[in-house]
C-alpha cells in the first residue's frame, strides 16, 4: 500500500529477481587473530596452571577472565576503571596487607573467605581473585605471581 501511494506502482507489478553474488570463505591462518580479549590477554591458561599446579580452562567474558581448575576453584582476573586502593583496603578489612606488584601499589586481602590481589595504576585497578582456592599465605603468594605476570603485560 505504501509503495502504491509513494511510487505509483499499480496492481500486477512484480519486482525483478535480485541476484546477490556469493562471497567465498576467508581462511585466516590460526595464530594471526587473538583468541582472547581484555584481561585474558594478560595471562595464559598455561601460566596460571603452572603457578596453581593444575591445568585450568579459560572463559573470556566482557567482565574479565576466569580460569577454572578441575576441582572447580577459579581465578578471576579483571581490570576495573575508576577504582581506588583505599576502597580495596576497606573491603578486605583487617586482612588487608599493603604490598607492591611490579613496582605498583597493591593490596592483598580476603573478602568473604576468598583471597584477592588488587594492583593500582592511575585510576585503574587490576584485580586477581581466587574463589574456593583457600586463603592461606601460599595461595595469596600464587595470586601475587599471577598479578605480577598480568601487570607486566597490562597495556
Amino acid at each position: 500500500m505504501l509503495v502504491v501511494a509513494c511510487g505509483g506502482v499499480g496492481p500486477g507489478f512484480t519486482l525483478p529477481p535480485v541476484s546477490i553474488p556469493s562471497i567465498p570463505p576467508i581462511n585466516i591462518p590460526s595464530g594471526l587473530l587473538p583468541t582472547s580479549s581484555g584481561a585474558c590477554t594478560l595471562v595464559t591458561a598455561a601460566e596460571v596452571g603452572g603457578i596453581m599446579g593444575t591445568t585450568p580452562t579459560l572463559t573470556d567474558t566482557s567482565d574479565g577472565c576466569t580460569f577454572t581448575m578441575p576441582n572447580f576453584s577459579t581465578i578471576n582476573i579483571s581490570v576495573e576503571p575508576n577504582s581506588e586502593i583505599s576502597t580495596s583496603k576497606i573491603l578486605f578489612g583487617t586482612t588487608a596487607k599493603d604490598t607492591t606488584v611490579a613496582g605498583l601499589a597493591a593490596v592483598t586481602g580476603v573478602f568473604i573467605g576468598q583471597p584477592a590481589v588488587h594492583v593500582q595504576r592511575g585510576s585503574d585497578q587490576l584485580q586477581v581473585l581466587g574463589i574456593l582456592t583457600g586463603s592461606d599465605d601460599a595461595t595469596v603468594a600464587k595470586l601475587v605471581q599471577i598479578a605480577t605476570l598480568a601487570v607486566s603485560r597490562w597495556p
